[in-house]
């Protein structure tokens, strides 16, 4: 990788660990909500993962929507069928709704992963869809996409929560190293 391209790299999808994050906020949420507030909710944990732990949580494509900045993957699995680990945990009940299919696995998530989890939930648990949709406007890294959308690079993410030029660099290479480890393990 050359000097200039670590601002370009993207995060690598993780389908497994959204899933178990995705449940773990369905089952403290009772087990439904409206899957807008629900692919907020993981934005926000992306954020706390990002700030925190110095890595993606789930990692996914970022785009800044008029409602606000969402992971695509995501909110992709929260409208269409899929057979993958999503499927197996989560599915949808109606227009703009997503339940869990059985308890949680939260396997694929770390102690420290939970707690971010936790804590997000904690936080912006009295918050609905709408509430949350405002307040991420006012996130550095969201522009208004004018009814279009515009990807959200996590160069950008890592700069709005406070990171300097070189842990953005150190952490966006680390999670491209991972990825590429993953995926020679098929994980």
């Amino acid at each position: 990788m050359g000097e200039g391209d670590w601002p370009q790299l993207r995060f690598s999808f993780n389908e497994r660990k959204a899933a178990a994050a995705a449940a773990l906020f369905l089952d403290r949420e009772g087990g439904s909500m409206d899957y807008m507030r629900l692919v907020k909710l993981l934005y926000l944990a992306e954020r706390e993962s990002l700030k925190r732990l110095a890595h993606p949580l789930i990692g996914d494509t970022y785009y800044a929507l008029d409602q606000g900045p969402i992971p695509s993957r995501v909110v992709d699995l929260c409208k269409y069928t899929s057979s993958g680990p999503w499927a197996g945990q989560i599915e949808r009940t109606g227009l703009w709704a997503v339940r869990l299919r059985k308890p949680p696995e939260l396997g694929p998530l770390s102690n420290a992963e939970i707690a971010v989890l936790d804590d997000v939930f904690k936080a912006f648990r009295d918050m609905d869809q709408w509430a949350l949709s405002t307040m991420t406007h006012a996130f550095p890294e969201w522009r208004d996409p004018h009814g279009s959308r515009i990807e959200i690079l996590p160069a950008e993410i890592l700069a709005a929560i406070g990171k300097t030029p070189e842990e953005a660099r150190d952490i966006l290479e680390d999670a491209a190293h991972d990825a590429r480890v993953d995926a020679a393990f098929g994980r």
